[in-house]
């Protein structure tokens, strides 16, 4: 493992969007030397840093107006003196072609990768199909992931949807375990209202139905259905923290557990917190057979009335030889107390436990435009924030990070 590597921080739920299922767009996604690192589309109007980093002026523009740090290594920068247009990488992007997604039905256009959006939104080619039906029918809410099924009312798509849960679940997972991924944190950050609405699709009351959900986008889809499954997985473990404390009172050491608890809580303060996880080998097995499975670390503050985290990791849906690594606010009885959203800097340490200068370290500063830095509203904030790259699987497991089935990885957080 190459502890100098760059990786990109994100905003997630990990992982973060999901591309369409047409194979056409999605091997127009950019080479990683043409890719934005804050929003991972083509860079448009490409700029240089005195760091060595590339990114869209626009992006690296507005990152800057609320930072001033380098989103990748945390360097200090100016857009006076320490951004430059990057004119060569631009006339690589322009001398691209690429073919309309609509090449089967007939349009022969190739245009540059900045200019297929606008020709998808005007090509001739770009009509719904006719439809064949003598009425409106009203389709599965999972249609876009297979199911065929129709019906003549909502209450009926309704009922399908409530006796047939473990059918659409196994649609869920054979189309997200086919799928690419688009860390686009723009379109990945659907507020519940937008979900909800595509969820719960009705008719118009005046019987005019349209033939779809509101959402005409297969990916928009699927980062709902998936968000409602890490939901699940949160929900699970939040039920598991109040067994744990239930299992903790009814205890006959419960005075003395009470009493360790919160000399734990004291060893963490000021955000540094030490995860050690346990059995390592058989949690790493169980993540590779289910790329769902997460596990997620006791919860730590950052002062002894401050913001609550805690750490989660799993195998990356992005790339499946890599670990995702994020961290998670989680909700307090001092919440209210606390400034929103949550400002601060984050650093991750892997241990290396037989070479400590082999140690992977990495930093990033909290971005206040993001989900997942607002006040939580549930125990474990929907969304993290972190790397869906944090490690290569194969290199943590043989390169001196785990000894006697250990793993070790150190967070800490400071606000700022």
């Amino acid at each position: 493992m190459d502890p100098n590597k760059i990786k990109n921080a994100s905003e997630g739920i990990a992982p973060m969007g999901i591309t369409a299922l047409n194979e056409t767009i999605l091997t127009n996604q950019p080479e990683s030397r043409y890719e934005c690192p804050v929003c991972l589309n083509w860079l448009r109007d490409p700029v240089i840093t005195t760091c060595g980093h590339k990114f869209c002026k626009s992006c690296i523009t507005s990152w800057l107006q609320n930072s001033g740090h380098c989103p990748i290594d945390n360097i200090n920068l100016s857009m006076k003196v320490d951004i430059f247009p990057d004119n060569y990488t631009k006339r690589e992007i322009q001398e691209q072609r690429m073919s309309c997604p609509f090449a089967t039905k007939g349009c022969a256009v190739k245009v540059t990768p900045l200019d297929l959006d606008s020709h998808i939104a005007s090509c001739e080619f770009n009509q719904p199909e006719a439809s064949s039906q003598p009425q409106v029918q009203v389709p599965c809410t999972f249609s876009a992931l297979g199911c065929k099924e129709t019906f003549e009312t909502q209450e009926e798509m309704n009922g399908h949807l409530h006796s047939d849960v473990q059918t659409h679940m196994s649609l869920l997972m054979n189309a997200y375990s086919k799928l690419q991924i688009d860390n686009d944190i723009s379109n990945a950050s659907m507020d519940a209202k937008e979900q909800e609405a595509m969820l719960l699709w009705e008719p118009s009351k005046d019987g005019a139905a349209s033939t779809s959900p509101p959402v005409n986008n297969t990916s928009a889809l699927i980062r709902a259905l998936y968000e409602r499954v890490v939901v699940l997985e949160q929900r699970n473990r939040e039920l598991d923290i109040v067994i744990a404390n239930i299992s903790k009172q009814m205890s006959a050491f419960a005075v003395a557990k009470m009493k360790q608890n919160n000399d734990l809580i004291l060893r963490y303060c000021m955000g540094n917190y030490i995860w050690k996880i346990d059995n390592f080998k058989a949690r790493l097995d169980a993540m590779q057979k289910d790329h769902f499975k997460m596990l997620y670390s006791p919860g730590f503050y950052t002062s002894p009335n401050g913001y609550r985290f805690c750490v989660r990791l799993n195998i990356s849906p992005q790339n499946p030889q890599c670990f995702a690594l994020h961290v998670h606010l989680m909700k307090t009885e001092y919440d209210d107390c606390l400034e929103w959203p949550f400002n601060g800097r984050i650093s991750f340490a892997m241990i290396n436990q037989y070479n400590p200068e082999l140690t992977q370290r990495d930093t990033m500063m909290s971005n206040s435009t993001l989900i997942a830095f607002r006040k939580p509203s549930t125990e474990i904030c929907v969304r993290g924030f972190g790397y869906t790259e944090y490690a290569v699987v194969n290199d943590v497991a043989r390169n001196g990070f785990v000894k006697d089935d250990t793993l070790i990885v150190r967070v800490h957080i400071k606000c700022v």
